[in-house]
């Protein structure tokens, strides 16, 4: 039993290793630029593409990548996106002279949390690790709580800005789900020009929002509903708000739960305090995206709970698939590595993997 849990270890730890590889932005101070097949600029992002992944532009338009040369995404639009219709008025009945939040539980965290914006401190990144990021996503968890909603606010460092930062912010999301939150949200910049995400909302300089959506978990479904009702409710409440919607290669940890989500708020040539203001406009979002009623937070838990444990066995049977896949391309050594993964989970004669190290 000792030597299968082992074994399944390793096999979680080849998955993380090798699929953290498509969580990586632009370090390299470039971004992306997407274009449509008739050449007009869809939207900027410092965010890696492959072709498959989705972008849900503020109009709904819906466009997919096909090819990427350089610094230049070609896109082609699918179809307009049918959001999902929320009734706030019917809403707001049911919340009555209570708050929305109903005492539900929100986490916030940061896994790049040295993510600063240059106009504010003069620099896009912060070595010790409290970025600027820190207090937008203190605004978001001040504005949630004034509604009602208990939150649980980390600013953990996952330091260094890596491939491996979401495995390490993965702890940290765990770590909150202890508490039965109703959502979690990771807080993050994105890095582009300044006019892709300044805007004005009621009358305040802001930031624009971009929500982004992990393809690549057994979640998908359900958090790519759940951000299509942020944009539906932000759209009625604070239209121009959201900047879109990246359907993206990645898990984003957004396996551990049907309402894990990751937001953009301005990037790095935006100022702080107008990422801040956004922050503070799209805490009014989620109360109604989320649904929050009065008894909601159990049914809740049991959905995170279940999705948790469907996690370990969607991402152990990933893990076995790039195992697999690893040994067919890399003939060299397969023995050797066969014979361990048979020592470990004591599937095998343990004396012939000893004789096969020997001889290699």
């Amino acid at each position: 039993m000792v030597r299968m849990s082992r074994f399944l270890v390793i096999l979680a730890v080849v998955y993380l290793l090798f699929s953290s590889l498509a969580w990586a932005e632009r370090t390299d101070g470039g971004y992306y630029t997407l274009v449509d097949e008739n050449g007009q600029i869809i939207t900027m992002t410092a965010r890696h593409l492959d072709p498959g992944d989705a972008y849900i532009a503020a109009d709904n338009k819906r466009y997919e990548v096909v090819s990427i040369e350089g610094d230049e995404v070609l896109v082609r639009y699918t179809e307009t996106v049918q959001l999902p219709e929320i009734d706030l008025d019917a809403f707001r009945t049911q919340v009555g002279q209570g708050t929305p939040g109903n005492g539900a539980v929100v986490g916030i965290y940061h896994t790049h949390n040295a993510e600063s914006y240059v106009p504010t401190s003069g620099t896009e990144s912060r070595d010790d690790g409290n970025g600027d990021i820190l207090q937008v996503g203190k605004a978001l968890a001040d504005e949630m709580e004034k509604l009602g909603f208990k939150v649980i606010w980390s600013d953990n460092s996952h330091l260094p800005h890596d491939g491996q930062a979401y495995n390490r912010s993965r702890r940290t999301a765990m770590d909150m789900l202890q508490e039965n939150p109703v959502t979690l949200i990771d807080v993050h910049r994105d890095a582009t020009p300044p006019e892709v995400y300044e805007t004005n909302i009621e009358g305040e300089p802001a930031t624009k929002v971009r929500i982004v959506v992990g393809r690549q978990n057994q979640n998908r479904e359900a958090n790519l509903e759940y951000a299509k009702r942020l944009k539906a409710v932000a759209d009625q409440e604070f239209p121009g708000i959201i900047e879109g919607i990246f359907d993206a290669k990645g898990n984003y940890n957004q396996d551990l739960g049907p309402r894990m989500i990751l937001l953009e708020f301005g990037a790095h040539t935006n100022y702080m305090e107008h990422a801040q203001q956004a922050a503070e406009f799209f805490a009014k979002v989620i109360p109604a995206a989320v649904g929050v009623q009065p008894g909601q937070a159990q049914q809740t838990e049991q959905q995170m709970n279940q999705s948790a444990g469907r996690s370990v066995y969607w991402v152990l049977g990933i893990a076995a698939a790039v195992v697999v896949g690893y040994l067919i391309i890399n003939k060299q050594g397969l023995s050797s590595i066969t014979g361990f993964f048979k020592k470990e989970a004591g599937l095998g004669n343990t004396g012939d993997y000893d004789n096969d190290q020997e001889k290699s």
